[in-house]
């Protein structure tokens, strides 16, 4: 059965701007690129034994590691995304060089520190989620502990001055006083009669809430900010990001085009058509083999490369379905360390699965006792995280093509994919289209289809 779905575009999309209708392309965004802040969000939980729990420790010092290497270098070109690439960073990944060495010396001593046994023992006993903000407040008690063993190790081999009596960081005995002390307040009331869950919850988030004032009270009185701010995203910022960051270990990146099934929609036309200026894209689809609309794209499907020659990509004709999205107050929850699914199985199993003594966390048997249900449940949630919104949406009445691939697609020009130009079935012009733009796109569409 044949259906209609609309693509609401500004001029400068379908014409001399990007060319997309000349070009029969539909631009696939980011989530970042969407007007909703809350576009990918995963409602990650962690919840695991002191294996995993240790090993994330493990993997936070050597990120903090990477990124202070970086941060030293940066200057100017400092990118705030850096966390994006440095998680997927495992120990077994650090070259046979004197930081492979640095890295044993600052996470032995890491591990060592008792505010840290604290929150292992803390953590691996507890029977309730620990979520974003909860484990963000947790980090960001630990963080100073790790940047003293880090820029201590620094120091020792010359790569940063000695302290000076006005630069002479917070005694490690008063850090950890206050640490271990937080946490046994914690502890103490996720205790009580009321679900704990939602109390940490409450509690962690308002925590969050206000470390985030701070942190913009203290960058505005800094001078010379703009040449301070890789020290403080080291200092400040990266407990956060760092949080943020772990969501590339669990599901892979995805890239989003936004269908509806109503020209009629006043808001949208504001919104997305240049306040009614641009235009409607009508597309016909034709029903895949479960029955479910579907529009022909052509994508990257293999890749050839020979030595001295430059890679060449294969694309061909795909059939992808358009899915209605699911307008809820919350999303699903998903447990981190039980969802891995970007991680190689290498270092599910020698990193991120592994006890020092060689034995295996419990949270491996979710993945292997029955790998092939894994997999299915975990693409099952993936599929389903891409199809969310909060109610507010609702208006939008949207369906959406999502696609993935293993292929690199970070590059908007690998992300603008062609349909078939039959599958184009009308334009809609908006309201306050005006007549010298109409005129172009008139003798383009005449042109394409």
């Amino acid at each position: 059965m044949t259906e209609y779905f609309y693509r609401y575009r500004p001029i400068k999309a379908v014409l001399d701007g990007f060319h997309e209708l000349e070009n029969q392309e539909i631009y696939f965004s980011t989530t970042h690129e969407i007007n909703d802040p809350m576009e990918g969000f995963k409602d990650l939980f962690w919840s695991g034994d002191e294996i995993v729990w240790r090993n994330l420790l493990i993997h936070y010092i050597l990120c903090v590691l990477q990124t202070a290497n970086y941060c030293s270098v940066a200057g100017e070109q400092f990118d705030p995304n850096v966390l994006r690439n440095i998680v997927y960073w495992v120990p077994q990944e650090l070259p046979q060089a004197p930081i492979r060495e640095v890295y044993q010396r600052v996470s032995t001593e890491f591990l060592a520190e008792p505010a840290v046994k604290t929150f292992l023992s803390i953590v691996a006993a507890r029977t309730t989620p620990i979520r974003r903000s909860e484990l963000t407040s947790y980090l960001r008690v630990l963080h100073a502990f790790a940047l003293q063993i880090v820029i201590k190790e620094y120091r020792e081999r010359g790569l940063l001055p000695l302290p000076t009596e006005n630069t002479e960081p917070p005694s490690r005995e008063k850090l950890r006083e206050s640490a271990i002390a937080m946490m046994d307040g914690v502890t103490k009331i996720t205790s009580t009669q009321y679900p704990p869950e939602r109390i940490s919850e409450a509690l962690f988030a308002a925590n969050e809430a206000t470390a985030a004032q701070v942190l913009l009270v203290t960058e505005y009185n800094l001078p010379s900010r703009d040449k301070q701010i890789p020290i403080v995203f080291l200092t400040h910022r990266f407990q956060t990001a760092y949080v943020s960051a772990l969501d590339r270990l669990v599901h892979p990146d995805w890239y989003v085009a936004c269908f509806t099934k109503t020209t009629e929609n006043h808001s949208m036309w504001s919104n997305y058509a240049d306040g009614h200026r641009g235009v409607c894209l009508m597309f016909k689809t034709t029903a895949n083999a479960s029955g479910a609309p579907a529009l022909v794209i052509e994508r990257i499907t293999g890749v050839s490369a020979s030595m001295g020659k430059p890679t060449v990509y294969l694309s061909s004709e795909v059939s992808r379905e358009l899915k209605p999205i699911r307008y809820m107050a919350r999303y699903p929850a998903i447990d981190f360390f039980r969802s891995l699914g970007t991680v190689s199985e290498m270092y599910m199993n020698n990193f991120w699965y592994l006890g020092e003594d060689g034995s295996f966390s419990k949270c491996r048997d979710a993945v292997y006792a029955d790998l092939d249900a894994w997999c299915k449940g975990y693409w099952q949630t993936f599929r389903e995280s891409t199809l969310y919104k909060t109610p507010e949406w609702a208006h939008e009445e949207e369906y959406r093509i999502v696609v993935h691939s293993g292929f690199d697609m970070s590059a908007k020009d690998n992300r603008k994919l062609r349909y078939r130009f039959q599958d184009l079935a009308g334009i809609v012009f908006g309201a306050r289209s005006d007549i010298e733009r109409l005129i172009p796109l008139s003798q383009v569409a005449r042109y394409v289809v």
